[in-house]
């Protein structure tokens, strides 16, 4: 395992083991690859201590290995996809256009509910499916601090020690795997319907506008986006397409535009609740959320998924459809290559990406019974959606929480789909608090997409939409002690070495490890959100910087001054650091508890706490219980 010391005591042994471990064979070369004199990099100074990864351990918490989400078999996934497609099939729907549509695929990857595909085949006679391979998705970093946006690329390194050597450690390319594995889903299910996905490499703006000339296509179809880097491409993709000129044969009536130019639609997608069904215009949306969410409860309805023919074709003639690139391909690492992957023996959850996997996910969490292999708690009940409130603030195992949040990112899942599967859940089983909470949580997603439509980018500014001046700090080896999972805090170091091996967090641990950033450290928020933004897994900029400039006291909350309290934290949702020991295993020999307050027998502590004392003096145990109960009834819309 990899943990950061003080001191490098019986750091050559265990070195030494992984080098005899089975897996080094497989993984030395990918793994650990020495320091070329002409790579960039950024130097970590810190002790690396590796454990033999077959070392044995009288903890349960070292005996669970990865675990995948969803956690069915292929043959069962497929049967779920193929059942839920007929019941989300009309005979009814005619087609009534001409010529040939284009399906500009972006951030919607299904069949199922994609009012863009639903569009384009009625309005056509034959569509074009496409996704484009954009080098500023996968290549690119983020806007202030330039972390790679869909994990390590092959130019970034960092630097660490060990025994004084140097060696280059590479994170996995997680969200990039996930993308691929969306795109080769959506691809098969589009050929189940008599379609295909055309895969091609470059930029929108100069890949469409030559696809509809040369399929002479009167319209392109995408989905709506709302923050600036995708605007920006949906007016380059635009003003290219004015500049293509089509023969008069091509299906478009008067009322489609004037010139023989194709136009591009674009359809709002991607949320529970309509834009234009909202009760206020955008420039009016509440600024706090319950006021947001109980207006819209009260005056909006949720429009039904939309039904398609089972038979989307036919498809054009395309001589050559492409094939989705490999994660090595987008210069990215895979994600059993990366250090953290092997360290951590395929720890924690390994989320399958694509439309199949997210129907599947549905299945597991709402309709399907417990099975004996779950954690005990889980193992009394018949399901798992009838008790989602009182177990979504959980942080070990798949099935706290519904995990639906990777998905909905991505588009593999519509939120409606999971609105009406809740609500035929409540008409077969049961309707209580649980049943409502997963709706709760998206509107809270709908409400942050929202908010970025008003407030536009100032939800990326460090001021965030509400224009806060706040003195921050950029310190890098606190930042670094952070995001290295190297603070000296078990809860915060446990929460962020899971997201850099699976690229997955709780929403409590999101929570927690954000408020420590910010107010335990004085960190600009900024850094913390663009480090999510290259590792997670359901990272979208609506819900990601929301939370952030949320969590930072600059976005949508009421209390600028919400505080988490690690050690209240960790005494309601880890009492006997079950989690901390499973992603700290130096913590497992420890009695349970001490292992959230290991004192001395764990790495010194980065920075003081703000509030509370973990060693339980009384004044700061009145602060801790001030502020700790504030962050307990904090929950945000990850649906994680």
């Amino acid at each position: 395992m990899l943990s950061c010391l003080q001191t490098p005591e019986s750091l050559k042994h265990s070195y030494m083991a992984i080098f005899y471990h089975p897996f080094s064979s497989l993984t030395l070369k990918k793994l650990i690859n020495p320091l070329k004199p002409t790579s960039t990099f950024t130097y970590i100074n810190l002790h690396i201590r590796f454990q033999a990864m077959n070392s044995r351990s009288d903890s349960s918490s070292s005996k669970v290995m990865c675990q995948m989400v969803p956690g069915l078999d292929t043959n069962e996934k497929e049967y779920i996809l193929d059942q839920t497609f007929e019941r989300y099939t009309s005979k009814m729907v005619k087609r009534n256009g001409k010529g040939t549509a284009i399906v500009w695929f972006r951030n919607d990857l299904r069949v199922l509910d994609n009012e863009v595909l639903f569009k384009a085949w009625v309005d056509s006679e034959s569509v074009l499916p496409v996704y484009c391979v954009d080098p500023r998705v996968f290549q690119a970093s983020t806007r202030y601090f330039g972390f790679p946006k869909t994990g390590e690329d092959y130019h970034e390194k960092v630097l660490i020690t060990v025994l004084s050597v140097p060696f280059l450690l590479l994170w996995p390319g997680l969200r990039g795997q996930f993308i691929v594995e969306c795109l080769v889903d959506l691809k098969k299910n589009l050929m189940k319907r008599g379609l295909n996905l055309l895969i091609r490499h470059g930029k929108p703006e100069e890949i469409i506008p030559t696809l509809a000339k040369d399929f002479a296509s009167h319209t392109v179809y995408a989905q709506k986006e709302t923050c600036s880097e995708e605007v920006n491409v949906e007016k380059l993709v635009s003003k290219a397409l004015r500049r293509v000129q089509l023969p008069h044969s091509t299906g478009r009536s008067t009322s489609q535009g004037s010139a023989n130019s194709p136009t591009l639609q674009l359809v709002w997608g991607g949320t529970l609740y309509h834009l234009d069904d909202l009760p206020f215009s955008t420039n009016s949306i509440p600024d706090v959320y319950t006021q947001f969410r109980k207006s819209v409860e009260a005056k909006c309805s949720i429009r039904s998924c939309a039904k398609i023919s089972m038979s989307l074709g036919p498809a054009p003639c395309v001589e050559d459809w492409g094939c989705v690139p490999s994660i090595e391909q987008l210069g990215l690492q895979p994600q059993e290559a990366g250090l953290m992957f092997h360290i951590y023996v395929s720890k924690g959850l390994r989320f399958l990406g694509g439309e199949t996997a997210a129907l599947s996910r549905v299945y597991e969490y709402f309709w399907k019974k417990a099975s004996g292999n779950c954690l005990l708690l889980f193992a009394l009940i018949s399901d798992f959606l009838k008790v989602y409130k009182e177990t979504r603030n959980g942080m070990m195992g798949p099935d706290y929480s519904t995990k639906f949040s990777p998905w909905l990112a991505s588009g593999s899942l519509s939120p409606r789909f999971i609105y009406e599967e809740v609500k035929r859940y409540e008409k077969e089983r049961l309707a209580n608090d649980s049943t409502y909470w997963v709706l709760f949580e998206l509107i809270w997603r709908d409400y942050f997409r929202f908010i970025s439509v008003k407030y536009g980018n100032s939800i990326f500014h460090l001021g965030g939409p509400r224009n806060v001046e706040r003195r921050w700090n950029q310190d890098q080896r606190l930042f670094d002690s952070w995001r290295n999972g190297c603070t000296g805090y078990p809860l915060i170091d446990a929460n962020m070495k899971e997201l850099s091996a699976t690229g997955f967090m709780s929403n409590r641990g999101r929570q927690i490890v954000c408020s420590f950033l910010v107010r335990d450290m004085g960190i600009d928020w900024r850094m913390g959100a663009e480090w999510f933004e290259t590792f997670l897994l359901d990272y979208d900029p609506c819900s990601n910087y929301g939370n952030w400039t949320y969590g930072a006291g600059v976005g949508n909350d009421p209390r600028e001054d919400r505080y988490f309290s690690i050690p209240k934290q960790a005494q309601t949702y880890d009492p006997e650091g079950e989690y901390v020991a499973y992603w700290l295993p130096q913590l497992q020999k420890l009695p349970r508890e001490k292992r959230n307050f290991p004192g001395k027998l764990y790495m010194e502590q980065i920075v003081p706490l703000k509030f509370g004392n973990p060693n339980g003096d009384r004044a700061s145990a009145a602060r801790k219980n001030n502020y700790g109960v504030r962050g307990r009834k904090t929950t945000k819309g990850y649906m994680s």
